[in-house]
């Protein structure tokens, strides 16, 4: 159903995503990297779930990776997530058993490699060039989705080693597509690095998919057909209150038709929501605040409505304290880079805005 609170992964259950999975298929005829980006609770985890699944459906193998359960702490537990690859990669063999056979003993950049050795070994490169050999006889691809793919900057040397992974891919193993997600958008590109020419994957084409948030009348019909989906009948007057207070976000308006569906209480649904929706964003900014405290500082000045650069600087320093320009340059940059903030341009200047309600809602607690 459209309210379920786990990421979609039949396109039954995703409402209304429809151009941006004919893109994704069309992309995946040719591209060799997809970036799929949006605010956070958008729906990325949904559609690249929906596309992976349809993928399946066409004769394709595929690979999830949830980047977030590595991280330690600004740390990458490298063991555990190349060894999820390798269990991955193991599968598609043991799925592919016959053609694999065939290539018990096969010559991998000009090595000799023994197939019952390699498993052994556990090299990720050496199971790509394996795999797509294979692929290449069944006329298949497989896609390697990396969901929050911005963690990844913590893997092996700023995550280095595995940008050279990927771009001994893109160059070399033309039936593998790697498929990246984040909410982080510009941590994401920082990571990836794709106009420096000393990056990995300099020159190297990214096709790219930005979710964007409902409309308010696509909010309203999703609210309106979920609910017929469920059995229950649309209260207007309450959808539309709803969507005043939870705006476009496809995380918040599912929290929301699912507690209608579960408590039956129209009544008391858009306040447990809210509280649901605070308790998640509370951690987020509590993790933010751990960082830095003037992170806050500047989130603050800005629910309030402060707009520009000198809006922010004198509502921080009437409140909080002195900061210099710079500290406020690297924090608004950083708030954006993260998705905590919108930029947009007027007359010139820049304009920054909290994306997400609910942040502002838990700010001014």
């Amino acid at each position: 159903m459209y309210f379920s609170l786990t990421p979609k992964s039949s396109k039954e259950n995703l409402y209304n995503r429809q151009k941006e999975l004919s893109k994704l298929n069309e992309y995946s005829k040719t591209a060799r990297i997809i970036l799929i980006t949006g605010i956070r609770r958008v729906g990325k985890t949904s559609v690249l779930k929906v596309f992976l699944e349809q993928m399946k459906n066409q004769g394709h193998s595929t690979v999830f990776v949830d980047c977030r359960i590595y991280e330690k702490i600004n740390k990458f537990d490298r063991i555990s997530f190349e060894k999820k690859l390798v269990t991955e990669f193991e599968n598609i063999v043991q799925k592919n058993k016959g053609i694999f056979k065939m290539l018990a003993k096969i010559n991998v950049a000009g090595v000799e490699i023994n197939f019952e050795k390699l498993q052994k070994d556990r090299n990720l490169q050496d199971y790509l060039e394996l795999i797509n050999k294979a692929l290449k006889k069944k006329d298949s691809k497989l896609f390697i989705a990396f969901d929050e793919a911005q963690v990844l900057r913590f893997y092996g040397r700023g995550g280095k080693d595995l940008l050279n992974l990927m771009a001994h891919v893109y160059d070399n193993l033309e039936n593998i597509v790697v498929v990246l997600t984040g909410s982080e958008l510009g941590v994401l590109h920082d990571f990836l690095n794709l106009e420096d020419a000393n990056s990995p994957l300099f020159g190297r084409y990214v096709h790219k998919l930005l979710l964007e948030r409902f409309q308010r009348s696509e909010s309203i019909e999703f609210l309106i057909e979920g609910f017929k989906q469920i059995g229950i009948e649309p209260s207007i007057e309450k959808i539309e209150k709803a969507v005043d207070l939870l705006d476009g976000i496809t995380g918040y308006l599912s929290i929301y038709g699912y507690t209608v569906y579960t408590t039956k209480d129209w009544e008391n649904a858009l306040q447990e929501t809210e509280k649901s929706a605070i308790k998640i964003v509370k951690k987020e900014l509590e993790a933010l605040r751990l960082r830095s405290e003037n992170y806050i500082f500047v989130l603050k000045a800005i629910g309030f409505g402060a707009e520009t650069f000198s809006q922010v600087k004198n509502f921080v320093e009437a409140r909080f304290g002195p900061m210099t320009d710079q500290t406020l340059s690297n924090n608004l940059a950083s708030l954006q880079k993260m998705g905590f903030l919108e930029v947009n341009y007027k007359d010139g200047k820049k304009i920054y805005s909290i994306n997400d309600p609910m942040i502002r809602r838990v700010l001014f607690d």
